[in-house]
C-alpha cells in the first residue's frame, strides 16, 4: 500500500508544486509539508481537504481509511494555535494552583494545628501527595501541549491519571485514618471516570463524549462542594490559594469537555 507521504509527494510533483509553494498555498510551514511527506505527521482533516482541492485529487486518492484514523490519532487533539494557547495556559493555571495547594496543606502537618490528632494529619499527608502528583500530572500536559505534540491518547492519559493520583491520595488516606466508606466511596466514583476516560480516548471510532462530560461535571460539583466546605478552615493566604485552585479546577473540566468534543469532531469528519 502506498503511504500517504509518497501519494502526496507524486501528487505535489505533478502539479508542478515544491514544498514551499504548497506550504504557501495552505498557509502551513515548509517544515509541517516536509513532515507530511516523510510520514512522521499528518494533517489534520480540514487541511487534507484543501490539500486534496490544491492538488485537484480525491481526499480518497490521498488518504485511506486507515489513513484517516492515524490523522485522529496522531495529530494533537486541538490543533488550532488560539486554542492551543489557551489549552498550555489552564495546564499551567491548574499546575500552579495545585503546587500552591499543596504548600498550603503543609499547615496541617504543623503542631500547633493537627496536635496530637493523627486522622488531621493523615489527611494533610494524604492531600499533600495528591497534590503534588497531580501537580506534576498537569506540567507533563504543558509540556505536550506547548510542543505541539498532546495527541488523543496523551490527552487521555493525562486525564485518567488525574483521577487516579486521587485514587492513590484516597489509598494512602485510608492507611492513616479511620475514616473508612466515604473515601472508599469516593474512590469507586473515581474508577468510575477513568473507565469512562480510558473508553473514550482509547477507541479507534467515533463515540458520544457525553459520558466524558459527565465526568467533568461531576468533578466540577465536587470541587465546588469541597471550596465551601473548607471555607471554615481558611482564611487569609489559604483562602487566596483555595480560590485559584476552584478557577483552576473549572477551567481544567472545561477544558477536558472541549478536548473531548474536539476528539469526536475529528472523529465525525474522519468517517464521512
Amino acid at each position: 500500500m502506498v503511504e500517504f507521504g509518497e501519494k502526496l509527494k507524486r501528487a505535489r510533483e505533478e502539479k508542478g508544486m515544491t514544498q514551499q509553494t504548497l506550504s504557501d498555498a495552505l498557509y502551513v510551514t515548509r517544515q509541517a509539508v516536509s513532515r507530511w511527506e516523510c510520514g512522521a505527521r499528518y494533517p489534520d482533516l480540514l487541511t487534507a481537504k484543501k490539500l486534496s482541492e490544491v492538488l485537484e485529487v480525491s481526499l480518497d486518492e490521498l488518504l485511506s481509511g486507515e489513513e484517516m484514523k492515524k490523522c485522529v490519532e496522531k495529530n494533537p487533539i486541538v490543533e488550532s494555535p488560539v486554542i492551543g494557547r489557551v489549552q498550555s495556559a489552564l495546564y499551567a493555571l491548574a499546575g500552579v494552583a495545585y503546587l500552591l495547594m499543596s504548600i498550603s496543606t503543609i499547615r496541617f502537618l504543623m503542631p500547633e494545628l493537627a496536635g496530637a490528632n493523627s486522622e488531621v494529619i493523615g489527611y494533610g499527608t494524604a492531600y499533600i501527595l495528591g497534590y503534588v502528583l497531580i501537580t506534576l500530572l498537569l506540567f507533563c500536559g504543558l509540556a505536550f501541549s506547548i510542543r505541539g505534540k498532546l495527541t488523543p491518547k496523551k490527552t487521555g492519559v493525562i486525564a485518567a491519571a488525574y483521577f487516579g493520583m486521587q485514587i492513590l491520595s484516597n489509598i494512602f488516606e485510608l492507611i492513616q485514618t479511620s475514616s473508612i466508606w466515604p473515601t472508599v466511596f469516593q474512590s469507586i466514583i473515581y474508577l468510575l471516570c477513568i473507565v469512562v476516560i480510558v473508553g473514550y480516548y482509547f477507541q479507534t471510532r467515533r463515540i458520544s463524549p457525553i459520558p466524558v462530560y459527565c465526568v467533568a461535571t461531576f468533578n466540577l460539583i465536587r470541587s465546588v462542594v469541597m471550596y465551601f466546605q473548607m471555607l471554615q478552615l481558611e482564611n487569609g493566604f489559604a483562602f487566596i490559594v483555595r480560590t485559584i485552585w476552584l478557577i483552576a479546577v473549572v477551567g481544567y473540566m472545561g477544558l477536558m469537555a472541549y478536548q473531548a468534543y474536539s476528539l469526536e469532531k475529528k472523529w465525525r469528519l474522519a468517517v464521512k
